[in-house]
Protein backbone atom coordinates (compact mmCIF):
# COMPACT_ATOMS: atom_id res chain seq x y z
CA UNK A 1 0.00 0.00 0.00
CA UNK A 2 1.13 3.70 -0.55
CA UNK A 3 2.70 5.76 2.12
CA UNK A 4 -0.09 8.36 3.15
CA UNK A 5 0.70 11.80 3.10
CA UNK A 6 2.82 12.90 6.24
CA UNK A 7 3.08 16.40 5.66
CA UNK A 8 1.60 19.52 3.31
CA UNK A 9 2.47 22.86 2.46
CA UNK A 10 0.74 25.18 0.69
CA UNK A 11 0.53 28.48 -0.25
CA UNK A 12 -0.95 31.36 -2.57
CA UNK A 13 1.22 32.92 -5.40
CA UNK A 14 0.68 34.51 -9.20
CA UNK A 15 1.51 32.83 -12.45
CA UNK A 16 5.11 35.10 -12.28
CA UNK A 17 6.04 33.29 -8.79
CA UNK A 18 4.93 29.88 -9.12
CA UNK A 19 8.37 28.77 -9.74
CA UNK A 20 10.32 30.81 -6.69
CA UNK A 21 7.37 29.96 -4.18
CA UNK A 22 7.81 26.08 -4.74
CA UNK A 23 11.76 26.69 -4.19
CA UNK A 24 10.27 28.54 -0.83
CA UNK A 25 7.86 25.64 0.26
CA UNK A 26 10.73 23.05 -0.48
CA UNK A 27 13.11 25.17 1.47
CA UNK A 28 10.45 25.62 4.71
CA UNK A 29 9.51 21.56 4.03
CA UNK A 30 13.64 20.95 4.29
CA UNK A 31 13.56 22.11 7.65
CA UNK A 32 12.13 18.90 9.09
CA UNK A 33 14.83 16.49 7.59
CA UNK A 34 16.01 15.46 4.43
CA UNK A 35 13.36 15.12 1.28
CA UNK A 36 13.67 14.06 -2.18
CA UNK A 37 11.45 15.61 -5.12
CA UNK A 38 9.57 13.30 -7.10
CA UNK A 39 8.69 13.59 -10.43
CA UNK A 40 8.00 11.08 -13.29
CA UNK A 41 5.55 12.76 -15.30
CA UNK A 42 3.30 16.17 -15.43
CA UNK A 43 -0.59 15.29 -14.91
CA UNK A 44 -2.77 18.01 -16.12
CA UNK A 45 -5.71 18.00 -14.25
CA UNK A 46 -8.79 20.02 -15.59
CA UNK A 47 -12.37 21.10 -14.36
CA UNK A 48 -14.44 23.61 -15.40
CA UNK A 49 -15.02 26.57 -12.90
CA UNK A 50 -17.75 26.47 -11.05
CA UNK A 51 -16.84 28.62 -7.54
CA UNK A 52 -17.14 32.25 -7.44
CA UNK A 53 -14.15 33.85 -9.18
CA UNK A 54 -12.89 35.74 -5.41
CA UNK A 55 -13.45 32.02 -3.94
CA UNK A 56 -9.68 31.31 -2.66
CA UNK A 57 -7.78 29.08 -5.10
CA UNK A 58 -6.80 26.75 -3.04
CA UNK A 59 -9.85 25.27 -2.85
CA UNK A 60 -8.89 23.85 -6.07
CA UNK A 61 -6.44 21.40 -4.42
CA UNK A 62 -9.72 19.31 -2.62
CA UNK A 63 -11.41 19.76 -5.43
CA UNK A 64 -9.62 17.11 -7.55
CA UNK A 65 -9.16 13.83 -5.33
CA UNK A 66 -5.50 13.19 -6.74
CA UNK A 67 -3.61 12.50 -3.47
CA UNK A 68 -3.85 9.29 -3.68
CA UNK A 69 -2.62 8.98 -7.60
CA UNK A 70 0.76 10.91 -6.05
CA UNK A 71 1.32 8.73 -3.93
CA UNK A 72 1.31 5.66 -6.47
CA UNK A 73 2.85 7.48 -9.32
CA UNK A 74 4.61 10.79 -8.21
CA UNK A 75 3.81 13.37 -10.37
CA UNK A 76 4.03 17.11 -11.03
CA UNK A 77 0.27 18.05 -10.91
CA UNK A 78 -1.12 21.09 -12.48
CA UNK A 79 -4.68 21.48 -11.54
CA UNK A 80 -7.02 23.96 -14.22
CA UNK A 81 -9.88 25.68 -12.87
CA UNK A 82 -10.86 27.47 -16.35
CA UNK A 83 -13.71 29.46 -17.27
CA UNK A 84 -14.37 29.96 -20.78
CA UNK A 85 -14.12 33.99 -21.94
CA UNK A 86 -14.49 36.00 -24.63
CA UNK A 87 -11.53 36.47 -27.42
CA UNK A 88 -10.92 40.23 -26.27
CA UNK A 89 -11.29 39.04 -22.09
CA UNK A 90 -8.78 37.70 -20.16
CA UNK A 91 -8.70 38.21 -16.42
CA UNK A 92 -6.14 38.44 -13.95
CA UNK A 93 -4.89 34.81 -13.22
CA UNK A 94 -4.86 33.73 -9.57
CA UNK A 95 -2.83 30.75 -8.34
CA UNK A 96 -1.44 28.34 -5.62
CA UNK A 97 1.55 25.66 -5.62
CA UNK A 98 1.87 22.72 -2.58
CA UNK A 99 4.04 19.97 -1.68
CA UNK A 100 2.39 16.79 -0.41
CA UNK A 101 5.30 15.13 1.30
CA UNK A 102 5.34 10.35 1.73
CA UNK A 103 7.26 8.48 3.46
CA UNK A 104 8.78 8.06 6.79
CA UNK A 105 11.30 10.92 8.49
CA UNK A 106 14.20 8.30 6.70
CA UNK A 107 12.94 7.97 3.51
CA UNK A 108 10.55 11.20 2.48
CA UNK A 109 9.76 12.28 -0.83
CA UNK A 110 7.75 15.22 -1.89
CA UNK A 111 5.57 16.01 -5.29
CA UNK A 112 4.50 19.36 -6.77
CA UNK A 113 0.57 20.26 -6.91
CA UNK A 114 0.00 23.85 -8.84
CA UNK A 115 -3.44 25.35 -8.88
CA UNK A 116 -4.74 28.07 -11.41
CA UNK A 117 -7.82 29.71 -11.65
CA UNK A 118 -8.22 31.24 -15.52
CA UNK A 119 -10.44 33.05 -16.50
CA UNK A 120 -9.47 33.71 -20.27
CA UNK A 121 -9.93 32.74 -23.97
CA UNK A 122 -9.57 28.95 -24.46
CA UNK A 123 -6.57 29.55 -27.06
CA UNK A 124 -4.49 31.47 -23.90
CA UNK A 125 -4.33 28.21 -22.18
CA UNK A 126 -1.42 27.08 -23.57
CA UNK A 127 0.77 29.83 -22.92
CA UNK A 128 0.09 28.90 -19.26
CA UNK A 129 0.77 25.82 -18.98
CA UNK A 130 4.32 26.27 -21.31
CA UNK A 131 5.69 27.91 -17.96
CA UNK A 132 4.20 24.79 -16.23
CA UNK A 133 4.98 21.87 -17.30
CA UNK A 134 8.41 19.62 -17.70
CA UNK A 135 9.47 19.59 -21.44
CA UNK A 136 11.40 16.18 -19.89
CA UNK A 137 8.53 15.00 -18.48
CA UNK A 138 5.51 12.88 -20.83
CA UNK A 139 2.47 15.04 -19.76
CA UNK A 140 -0.86 13.45 -19.18
CA UNK A 141 -4.26 15.13 -19.44
CA UNK A 142 -7.07 14.09 -16.86
CA UNK A 143 -10.18 15.09 -17.78
CA UNK A 144 -12.63 15.62 -14.93
CA UNK A 145 -15.60 16.66 -16.92
CA UNK A 146 -18.70 15.16 -18.25
CA UNK A 147 -17.18 15.33 -21.63
CA UNK A 148 -21.17 15.26 -23.39
CA UNK A 149 -21.34 18.78 -21.21
CA UNK A 150 -17.65 19.79 -21.41
CA UNK A 151 -15.75 18.55 -24.80
CA UNK A 152 -12.48 18.50 -24.73
CA UNK A 153 -10.40 21.42 -25.67
CA UNK A 154 -7.86 21.25 -27.93
CA UNK A 155 -4.96 23.02 -27.09
CA UNK A 156 -5.20 21.48 -23.99
CA UNK A 157 -5.43 17.71 -25.45
CA UNK A 158 -2.11 18.91 -27.51
CA UNK A 159 0.51 19.52 -24.37
CA UNK A 160 -0.14 16.13 -23.52
CA UNK A 161 0.34 12.28 -25.24
CA UNK A 162 -2.45 10.69 -23.17
CA UNK A 163 -6.19 11.07 -22.23
CA UNK A 164 -7.64 10.11 -19.67
CA UNK A 165 -11.09 10.54 -18.48
CA UNK A 166 -14.21 8.82 -17.06
CA UNK A 167 -17.53 7.96 -19.45
CA UNK A 168 -19.57 6.24 -16.24
CA UNK A 169 -22.42 8.19 -15.35
CA UNK A 170 -22.25 10.67 -18.75
CA UNK A 171 -25.60 12.44 -19.04
CA UNK A 172 -25.81 12.02 -23.03
CA UNK A 173 -23.59 9.05 -24.56
CA UNK A 174 -24.12 9.82 -27.79
CA UNK A 175 -22.54 13.09 -27.16
CA UNK A 176 -19.93 11.78 -25.02
CA UNK A 177 -18.30 9.26 -27.96
CA UNK A 178 -18.67 12.10 -30.70
CA UNK A 179 -16.66 15.05 -28.21
CA UNK A 180 -14.30 12.58 -28.47
CA UNK A 181 -13.90 12.40 -32.19
CA UNK A 182 -10.99 14.88 -32.65
CA UNK A 183 -9.38 13.40 -29.35
CA UNK A 184 -8.97 9.39 -30.72
CA UNK A 185 -6.66 9.91 -33.62
CA UNK A 186 -3.92 12.16 -32.09
CA UNK A 187 -3.17 10.91 -28.22
CA UNK A 188 -3.37 7.77 -26.70
CA UNK A 189 -7.04 8.22 -25.02
CA UNK A 190 -7.72 6.02 -21.55
CA UNK A 191 -11.43 5.39 -20.36
CA UNK A 192 -11.50 4.18 -16.30
CA UNK A 193 -14.67 2.82 -17.94
CA UNK A 194 -13.05 0.89 -19.98
CA UNK A 195 -11.09 -0.98 -17.28
CA UNK A 196 -14.08 -1.99 -15.50
CA UNK A 197 -15.10 -3.79 -19.12
CA UNK A 198 -12.09 -6.42 -18.80
CA UNK A 199 -13.98 -9.00 -17.14
CA UNK A 200 -16.93 -9.18 -19.48
CA UNK A 201 -14.57 -8.94 -22.49
CA UNK A 202 -12.99 -11.51 -21.09
CA UNK A 203 -15.73 -13.89 -20.67
CA UNK A 204 -17.09 -13.52 -24.23
CA UNK A 205 -13.88 -14.35 -25.73
CA UNK A 206 -13.99 -17.49 -23.87
CA UNK A 207 -17.43 -17.88 -25.29
CA UNK A 208 -16.66 -16.97 -28.17
CA UNK A 209 -13.94 -19.59 -28.12
CA UNK A 210 -16.17 -22.30 -27.34
CA UNK A 211 -18.70 -21.49 -29.55
CA UNK A 212 -18.86 -20.28 -33.33
CA UNK A 213 -18.29 -16.59 -33.12
CA UNK A 214 -18.78 -16.56 -36.84
CA UNK A 215 -22.79 -16.43 -36.49
CA UNK A 216 -22.72 -13.59 -33.82
CA UNK A 217 -24.58 -10.77 -35.38
CA UNK A 218 -26.40 -7.51 -34.31
CA UNK A 219 -29.56 -8.59 -33.89
CA UNK A 220 -28.54 -11.57 -32.29
CA UNK A 221 -27.04 -9.91 -29.53
CA UNK A 222 -28.77 -7.87 -26.78
CA UNK A 223 -27.22 -6.10 -24.12
CA UNK A 224 -29.33 -4.78 -20.98
CA UNK A 225 -27.81 -1.82 -18.25
CA UNK A 226 -28.93 -0.91 -15.03
CA UNK A 227 -29.36 2.99 -15.01
CA UNK A 228 -26.15 4.77 -15.04
CA UNK A 229 -24.11 2.37 -17.21
CA UNK A 230 -25.50 3.15 -20.59
CA UNK A 231 -21.62 4.02 -21.52
CA UNK A 232 -20.22 0.95 -19.99
CA UNK A 233 -23.17 -1.06 -22.18
CA UNK A 234 -21.85 1.56 -25.56
CA UNK A 235 -18.24 0.80 -24.84
CA UNK A 236 -19.04 -3.20 -25.18
CA UNK A 237 -21.82 -2.28 -28.58
CA UNK A 238 -18.25 -0.90 -29.87
CA UNK A 239 -15.59 -3.38 -28.67
CA UNK A 240 -18.24 -6.32 -30.52
CA UNK A 241 -18.38 -3.76 -33.60
CA UNK A 242 -14.98 -3.67 -34.14
CA UNK A 243 -13.92 -7.04 -33.25
CA UNK A 244 -16.45 -8.75 -35.44
CA UNK A 245 -16.04 -6.14 -38.29
CA UNK A 246 -19.64 -5.31 -38.96
CA UNK A 247 -20.45 -1.79 -41.01
CA UNK A 248 -21.04 1.33 -39.15
CA UNK A 249 -24.91 0.79 -39.15
CA UNK A 250 -24.86 -1.96 -37.01
CA UNK A 251 -24.53 -2.11 -33.07
CA UNK A 252 -25.90 -4.95 -31.06
CA UNK A 253 -29.65 -4.10 -29.27
CA UNK A 254 -28.89 -1.73 -26.30
CA UNK A 255 -31.09 -0.84 -23.21
CA UNK A 256 -31.92 0.37 -19.68
CA UNK A 257 -33.67 -1.95 -17.26
CA UNK A 258 -34.53 0.67 -14.28
CA UNK A 259 -34.94 -3.10 -12.13
CA UNK A 260 -31.42 -4.80 -13.15
CA UNK A 261 -29.44 -6.12 -10.29
CA UNK A 262 -26.32 -6.59 -12.39
CA UNK A 263 -24.26 -3.92 -14.06
CA UNK A 264 -24.52 -5.38 -17.39
CA UNK A 265 -26.30 -8.35 -19.01
CA UNK A 266 -25.18 -9.95 -22.39
CA UNK A 267 -27.64 -12.42 -23.98
CA UNK A 268 -26.52 -13.62 -27.67
CA UNK A 269 -28.58 -16.06 -30.17
CA UNK A 270 -31.35 -18.03 -28.63
CA UNK A 271 -32.88 -21.76 -28.14
CA UNK A 272 -30.35 -24.61 -28.17
CA UNK A 273 -27.09 -21.52 -29.11
CA UNK A 274 -27.84 -19.74 -26.48
CA UNK A 275 -25.23 -17.38 -24.69
CA UNK A 276 -25.97 -15.48 -21.68
CA UNK A 277 -23.15 -13.36 -19.87
CA UNK A 278 -24.28 -11.25 -16.56
CA UNK A 279 -21.61 -8.69 -14.86
CA UNK A 280 -22.85 -7.84 -11.38
CA UNK A 281 -19.57 -5.60 -10.82
CA UNK A 282 -17.31 -8.70 -8.53
CA UNK A 283 -17.43 -11.27 -11.51
CA UNK A 284 -18.77 -12.29 -15.06
CA UNK A 285 -21.36 -15.38 -14.81
CA UNK A 286 -21.66 -17.73 -18.17
CA UNK A 287 -24.24 -19.49 -19.09
CA UNK A 288 -23.36 -21.65 -22.06
CA UNK A 289 -25.60 -24.55 -23.31
CA UNK A 290 -22.58 -25.74 -25.16
CA UNK A 291 -20.25 -25.44 -22.20
CA UNK A 292 -20.43 -25.87 -18.26
CA UNK A 293 -21.17 -22.73 -16.44
CA UNK A 294 -18.03 -20.41 -15.49
CA UNK A 295 -17.29 -17.36 -14.21
CA UNK A 296 -14.67 -14.61 -14.37
CA UNK A 297 -13.63 -12.80 -11.21
CA UNK A 298 -13.44 -8.81 -11.75
CA UNK A 299 -9.89 -7.58 -10.13
CA UNK A 300 -10.99 -4.88 -7.33
CA UNK A 301 -9.37 -1.67 -8.63
CA UNK A 302 -9.81 1.54 -6.65
CA UNK A 303 -9.90 4.66 -8.98
CA UNK A 304 -6.14 5.72 -7.82
CA UNK A 305 -4.85 2.58 -8.57
CA UNK A 306 -6.51 2.51 -11.85
CA UNK A 307 -5.26 6.00 -12.70
CA UNK A 308 -1.99 5.63 -11.63
CA UNK A 309 -1.43 2.15 -13.74
CA UNK A 310 -2.51 3.94 -16.73
CA UNK A 311 0.14 6.93 -16.38
CA UNK A 312 2.78 4.48 -15.75
CA UNK A 313 2.17 2.09 -18.87
CA UNK A 314 1.53 5.04 -21.22
CA UNK A 315 -0.11 2.67 -23.36
CA UNK A 316 -1.62 2.74 -26.71
CA UNK A 317 -4.67 0.67 -25.99
CA UNK A 318 -5.64 -0.60 -29.69
CA UNK A 319 -9.07 -2.35 -28.57
CA UNK A 320 -10.24 0.79 -26.77
CA UNK A 321 -9.53 3.01 -30.02
CA UNK A 322 -11.51 0.84 -32.37
CA UNK A 323 -14.17 0.32 -30.16
CA UNK A 324 -14.52 4.31 -29.85
CA UNK A 325 -13.64 4.40 -33.62
CA UNK A 326 -16.83 2.50 -34.50
CA UNK A 327 -18.94 4.37 -32.27
CA UNK A 328 -18.50 7.90 -33.91
CA UNK A 329 -19.07 6.34 -36.74
CA UNK A 330 -22.23 5.06 -35.57
CA UNK A 331 -23.58 8.12 -33.86
CA UNK A 332 -22.33 10.02 -37.06
CA UNK A 333 -24.29 8.09 -39.01
CA UNK A 334 -27.03 7.79 -36.75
Amino acid sequence: MASAVADRRRRASTPEAIEADLSALWRDIARDGPIGCAMMSNLVVFRSARAASDASVEDLFGAASVDAVLARHPSRVILIEHRQESPDVCRPLVASVGILAFGPPSARYGVEQIAVRSACADASLPSILRHLVRGDLPTSVWWMEDLAQVPPLDVIVAIGRQFLYDSRGWRDVRRGFLALAPVIDTVDVVDMNWRRLLPVRRALVRGAESTDAGWWRPDDIRIAHRPGDAALAWLLAGWFSSRLDWGASAMPQIHEDANADDVLSILIGGGAEEFVARFDGLRVLVADDAVEPSSVVAEHEGEADAVAAELQSLSHDVCLHDALSALVRHFRAA
